[in-house]
């Protein structure tokens, strides 16, 4: 891997010296680094790398942060499949799990080959308006439609490969990959599915009515939500990082994405040992 992209979070005490060493590492075996723009500024630097750059040059792309640094990577490089390394800095790091004090012999085991490397689905979503596209994006670990307004339902219809399944009068309704099946689908009561399946996990937030429950749908399928309620203000957000305001009575489409993300992981790592660590399970402190 000649030339390797970094992407780090701008702040925090950690960063500044972890890139520091980094870099040094990375230079002194001959590789090629490009800095995305507030990777430059937290190392005190003017000349950074543009996002087209990173994206077409990029071998491997390091990511210093925690799981939502990762994810702004993962949108950064679009349809390009590069592998991601994550070096945690945040807090769960379900996607960072690389330790800070594991970083330098990490990298080294990537240049050297001696690494493991999960492809993880996303899903391709697009939003109706008037028959018509008005966004289009890809998303790793979920989409989420929300209230806007305090102490309002919406009301939503489910459709699957254009049959009806549900009707939903909840706060919101969470599309998932398995990847994001630990992120905002936990909390709502959503299941966890490995990683390495290919599915998408829906999960209604707070419904009205108890048979109301989360699914797990194959990834060939297609997803319809028509969003019925009417004068009320509805949200979408991407990842939890994009965000659009609803009118009423819009339509989302869901979709296996024709990309993947490719995260390297720990060797040593499995992923039960993974959720056990993260989620205190058998007395392990989060």
């Amino acid at each position: 891997m000649k030339n390797i992209a970094i992407i780090a979070k701008p702040h925090g005490d950690r960063v500044r010296p972890l890139l520091g060493e980094i870099t040094h590492f990375l230079s002194e075996h001959g590789v090629r680094i490009l800095k995305a723009k507030r990777t430059a500024e937290a190392l005190g630097e003017r000349e950074f790398n543009t996002d087209d750059e990173i994206r077409e040059q990029a071998d491997l792309v390091i990511v210093l942060g925690g799981d939502g640094t990762l994810i702004s990577a993962v949108r950064l490089l679009g349809m390009k499949e590069t592998p991601i390394l994550g070096i945690n800095l945040g807090r769960l790091g379900f996607l960072t799990e690389t330790r800070a004090s594991d970083a330098i012999p990490a990298i080294k085991s990537v240049l050297d080959g001696d690494y493991r490397m999960e492809r993880r689905m996303k899903l391709h979503s697009h939003l109706l308006e008037d028959d018509e596209k008005v966004l289009e994006i890809d998303v790793l670990n979920d989409l989420v439609i929300n209230k806007s307004d305090v102490a309002r339902i919406i009301e939503m219809s489910l459709y699957i490969n254009k049959v009806l399944v549900n009707e939903y009068r909840a706060d919101g309704l969470i599309v998932a990959t398995p990847t994001g099946s630990t992120a905002y689908s936990l909390a709502a009561g959503g299941p966890i599915v490995h990683p390495g399946l290919e599915s998408m996990i829906i999960t209604p937030i707070c419904p009205q009515g108890l048979s109301n429950r989360p699914i797990v749908i194959s990834d060939d399928s297609e997803i319809e939500i028509r969003i019925k309620t009417r004068n009320e203000r509805v949200s979408i957000t991407f990842d939890g990082q994009v965000y659009r305001q609803l009118d009423t009575e819009k339509t989302i489409k869901v979709k296996k994405a024709s990309s993947y993300t490719h995260i390297i992981v720990p060797k040593d790592k499995n992923y039960y040992a993974l959720i056990r660590e993260k989620l205190g399970w058998g007395g392990v402190q989060c």
